[in-house]
């Protein structure tokens, strides 16, 4: 019976940790607290614990189709060409590539 009992403390401690690892927050430290403490104070320490994914915001140039990861006013490569064309902010490359279909990523 012992056996059941701890072996269901750790499958606790260890869903904690996936929940931990899934939200990005430190999942090892939610583990520890879980194994040697309790998993209600895990539980408890992942709930109050922030967030901490930052959220990446793109930007699309409509003339040439590049989405660019980081904040610029005006598309570099059509400035190359000449051509002045500002961006467009998105939250997520998805949705603009559902609007036009092929997209070239640049780093």
């Amino acid at each position: 019976m012992l056996i059941f009992i701890i072996a269901a403390y750790l499958i606790f401690a260890f869903i904690l940790t996936l929940l931990g690892i899934d939200r990005q927050s430190e999942w090892i430290k939610i583990f520890f607290i879980s194994v040697l403490l309790t998993p209600v104070l895990g539980l408890v320490y992942l709930y109050t614990k922030r967030n901490k994914v930052s959220h990446v915001k793109y930007y699309h140039c409509h003339n040439c189709d590049y989405i660019y990861p980081i904040k610029m006013r005006d598309c570099p490569i059509c400035m190359e060409e000449g051509v002045k064309v500002k961006l467009k902010k998105y939250k997520s490359p998805y949705s603009i590539s559902s609007n036009i279909g092929d997209l070239n990523l640049v780093h």
